[in-house]
Order: C-alpha cells, then sequence, then structure tokens
C-alpha cells in the first residue's frame, strides 16, 4: 500500500516509475540542491537497506524511501530515483543535480543522475529484483544521453576521486568504481559482483527504450502536505545513520534515527 500518490506514472527502460518531485512536493521546507543539470556526465549507482515495514502493512520500499526524504529524515540525501523490486519512484528532476555522492560540489553531486537501488544483501528474490530494474533503468538513462558504459559510476568511485577524508585512489574506472574505502563502499550488495551487473547493464542497452507512456495524469490536488490514506495519524519509519549515502558527515551518531510521517 503506496501512502504518496505519485503525479505521474510512465515506463522508462521496461521499469515502472512513479514520479514524485521534490521540487513539487516540499511541506517540511527541506533543504534542497539548486544547480541545474546540463548534460549529466554518467550515472552514478547506490545501494541503500530496506527500511522496517510500515505496522499497518507493506509498502513499496522505493515510495517509504521517499516519504522518508519528504518529511526529513534522510538527512541530507537527495537522489533522483529509489529503486525496488516494483519499480522506481523518481524525486528529483533529471535537470537537476542531487546530494548523494559524498563529493560536496564536485562531478558526483552536481554531475551525475542518482539511482538507490533498496536491496538487504540476502539474495532474495525481491532483492534480485530491485537489482535487475535498477539495471533497466540505468540502461535507459545512459541511452538517453547518449553514454555508454564506460559512464557508470559507484558512490565509491567519487569517494577516491574526491579523496575524501583523505583517502582515495587512482587508477581504471572499474578499479576507482569497486576498490574499497575506508569511508564508506557503495553499492555494497552490486560491487561484489560489479562485472556482472556491467554486463546486465550493457544487455539491456541493447533493448532499453528511451521514452516512456504515462498512465496515471497530472494530479492538481495540494502539495503543500503529504496525504496519508489511513485513518492512522502516524507511522514510524526507521533509519540507520550509517546506511544513510550522506553527502556529508551527519550530525548525530551511529544509534538509530526514527522518524514519524506527519499528516
Amino acid at each position: 500500500m503506496a501512502i504518496l500518490k505519485p503525479d505521474k506514472i510512465s515506463s522508462l527502460g521496461g521499469v515502472t516509475v512513479k514520479e514524485y518531485l521534490l521540487t513539487n512536493h516540499n511541506p517540511n521546507k527541506i533543504n534542497m540542491p539548486t544547480v541545474k543539470i546540463t548534460k549529466p556526465i554518467a550515472i552514478t549507482i547506490h545501494n541503500t537497506t530496506r527500511l522496517s515495514k510500515l505496522t499497518t502493512g507493506a509498502t513499496e520500499q522505493a515510495e517509504q524511501h521517499t516519504r522518508a526524504t519528504v518529511n526529513g529524515n534522510m538527512g541530507t540525501v537527495r537522489v533522483h530515483y529509489y529503486v525496488d523490486e516494483n519499480g522506481a519512484w523518481q524525486n528529483l528532476p533529471l535537470t537537476l543535480s542531487g546530494w548523494h555522492a559524498a563529493d560536496g560540489n564536485g562531478d558526483g553531486n552536481l554531475k551525475t543522475i542518482a539511482i538507490e537501488c533498496i536491496m538487504d544483501g540476502s539474495g532474495s528474490a525481491a532483492d534480485k529484483k530491485a537489482e535487475d530494474n535498477a539495471a533497466k533503468l540505468i540502461a535507459a538513462l545512459l541511452k538517453k544521453y547518449g553514454l555508454d558504459i564506460s559512464c557508470l559510476r559507484t558512490h565509491t568511485y567519487w569517494l577516491h576521486k574526491c579523496k575524501k577524508n583523505g583517502y582515495g585512489v587512482s587508477g581504471s574506472v572499474d578499479y576507482m568504481n569497486t576498490a574499497s574505502h575506508k569511508y564508506k563502499t557503495c553499492p555494497a550488495y552490486i560491487i561484489p559482483h560489479w562485472s556482472d551487473f556491467k554486463a546486465k547493464v550493457q544487455g539491456y542497452m541493447g533493448s532499453a527504450t528511451t521514452t516512456g507512456s504515462s498512465t496515471v495524469s497530472n494530479s492538481s490536488s495540494n502539495t503543500s502536505t503529504v496525504k496519508i490514506a489511513s485513518s492512522d495519524t502516524s507511522y514510524k519509519v526507521k533509519i540507520l545513520a550509517t546506511e544513510l549515502n550522506v553527502r556529508k558527515t551527519p550530525k548525530w551518531d551511529n544509534s538509530d534515527v526514527v522518524g514519524t510521517v506527519k499528516k
């Protein structure tokens, strides 16, 4: 059960994309990126873990991450897409930079499209489907912008590139994509089979489409509030500080961060 109502639903590369842009939905006035992307130089892939289930029933994980972002519970993280086994939720327009690469005003944040693939590393059917959806979406985006497979980046690549915390490596793109980093190694669940993941993306680039058909019309509903389709007044969302792809050092410690979805 999704709580947020997307403004538009389309298909990109065979992945269902539900558009809910933070530029249109920001009732809590969370900080937002302002730098425009004329043309991305790469697609950056991340992993984030699954959030706790709502007490009232299951929900789409990508929607739940979007909702946590809307309510200010995702720290400084702003990404273009959250992807799970059901599809993707788009949070940012592709013409706007994100906060995801931990390189401040570097190319990772300012010039790449960010995809968070939601997995838990269990190898479950849900994990495999989420990863497959991410590969399809990446393939479609690379084709859309005339980029090839060499323009696929990991979060870790940008950490090495900017020498986060004084630590970084030099070498080939794939080496920097996969070499461990003491600050964070991400996407943690995909890097161990990086060559296979790249091959999958490359395969989908042979068939990915660059346009999608809208199946839900734009909504004219009030965008100043987050509507909850339930009689309950709040839902707890549990997030571990160590699991966030923060742009800079978080202000909290490594204890649990618990937010409440507001009505």
